[in-house]
């Protein structure tokens, strides 16, 4: 028998590494921004992000939610998933400060 909630659990485990891994893709990416492994983590992303719903802001790359990224990728599955934009920048403020 599936335990539904174990697998929800390893759905929402996978989308927070997914953010990560997206954060590391537009890294590597040859302009530094975007490229065609970013586009099939997006996909991943939305797949699952429809599935079990968004990930937390707090558990997701800052430099995602400063581009937008995050919040652009849930407004075009019209997912409402509101950023507290000046915790933002507090959290990034307080890793500078480091």
């Amino acid at each position: 028998m599936i335990d539904e909630r174990k697998l929800e659990a390893v759905a929402r485990a996978e989308l927070v590494d997914l953010w990560g891994d997206l954060e590391r893709a537009c890294q590597r990416a040859a302009n530094g921004r975007w490229s065609i492994e970013c586009e099939g983590l997006v996909g991943r992303i939305k797949a699952l992000t429809e599935v079990v719903g968004p990930t937390h802001w707090g558990l997701v790359p800052l430099t995602l939610l400063e581009a937008d990224l995050y919040q652009q990728i849930h407004a075009s599955l019209n997912v409402d998933a509101p950023v507290d934009m000046e915790q933002v920048a507090r959290c990034r403020a307080y890793s500078n400060s480091l």
